[in-house]
């Protein structure tokens, strides 16, 4: 049966040359070469219960590994950090009550970002919610750079973020920043509805926040018109996780999950003149139309020209008004 199948597939095979044009023969080979990765990447997606990642450079002490089951009811906070020293205890008091667990990993901070974490979880952390690690690779910024590195790469922004969120331990994770600060008005529903997760079917949360801005005097500015939102918290394990784009990692579930949105504003995302807050760009003219506008109001605020239409002042205690900690604490470096 087999030798007439083959004597079959070779007398047709001038036939359908002629038939068939070259394009779709060509498109019919490239779907032939592909049909095995397909069939792993559906085994991955569907039946897969952990996926171990090694990075092109070799560092097997970076070598990681994502697992579909055994994390402990709860939502973790994500963290990556550099040079965040003066926005980092804001950060950690505002969420520190909320979260079941709080991982950091810091990226070669050059200021004092570790001593501040440090020194927080000596004066607060009694329970032990915080777990940092250290991540000392030189990461391709946003951009060309990150079109250019493999994914696989120690220094891609996929492989850090993916690496990051191995370190969490709970069913949840939810992806926070060294400069968000928990809105004290949106504490209580927030933490609400993270207790409501841990009995929840799997899905992912869009989080809403709004930018502030310091200007050179420490005069903050609140932007009435930047609410973005974006996918914050996810189920943990091997979907979603993080996939590179030529612009930036991105997190995407495959297969899709359903996705819900928290219907308030969460956070205040906090962006201060007196630092280079697009440094992890490799490009001058930013391409995304969200952090183009948020240049633009950035160097408003940075020369002085406020509009009351866009922006509102907020008192010179604003951030100290987010968290129940105290602003002045010899024992935490940056505190005061």
């Amino acid at each position: 049966m087999k030798s007439i199948a083959s004597q079959a597939v070779r007398q047709l095979r001038p036939l359908a040359k002629n038939i068939v044009p070259s394009p779709v023969r060509r498109w019919l080979r490239e779907q032939q070469r592909l049909l095995p990765l397909t069939r792993q990447n559906f085994y991955d997606q569907i039946f897969a219960t952990e996926l171990t990642f090694t990075n092109a450079e070799g560092f097997s002490n970076f070598d990681f590994v994502l697992r579909a089951t055994g994390k402990r009811p709860g939502v973790s906070a994500m963290l990556r950090i550099k040079n965040e020293e003066d926005k980092i205890y804001h950060s950690l008091g505002s969420i520190h009550p909320i979260f079941d667990e709080i991982v950091i990993v810091d990226n070669g901070s050059q200021d004092r970002t570790p001593e501040i974490v440090r020194a927080f979880q000596q004066k607060y952390d009694m329970e032990g919610k915080i777990r940092f690690y250290s991540y000392p690779f030189k990461l391709a910024r946003c951009g060309p750079e990150n079109s250019n590195s493999p994914e696989n790469s120690v220094h891609s922004l996929c492989y850090y973020y993916n690496w990051s969120l191995s370190k969490c331990t709970m069913s949840y994770a939810c992806k926070w920043d060294g400069d968000m600060v928990l809105r004290k008005e949106a504490r209580e529903t927030f933490r609400q509805f993270l207790v409501q997760l841990k009995n929840s079917r799997k899905k992912c949360w869009i989080l809403y926040g709004q930018t502030v801005y310091r200007d050179l005097q420490f005069q903050y500015y609140l932007s009435n018109s930047e609410i973005n939102g974006e996918v914050m918290i996810f189920p943990n394990g091997l979907n979603p996780r993080f996939y590179k784009t030529d612009l930036y990692e991105i997190l995407r579930s495959e297969p899709a999950l359903d996705e819900g949105a928290l219907d308030t504003i969460v956070f205040y995302e906090l962006k201060f003149t007196d630092v280079d807050e697009f440094s992890h760009w490799s490009v001058s003219e930013i391409p995304t139309e969200r952090k183009k506008r948020e240049l633009e109001f950035f160097n408003l605020i940075k020369t002085k020209r406020i509009s009351s239409s866009q922006f509102e002042r907020l008192p010179a205690d604003f951030l100290d008004a987010q968290i129940n900690l105290p602003r002045s604490d010899p024992s935490l470096p940056g505190a005061g």
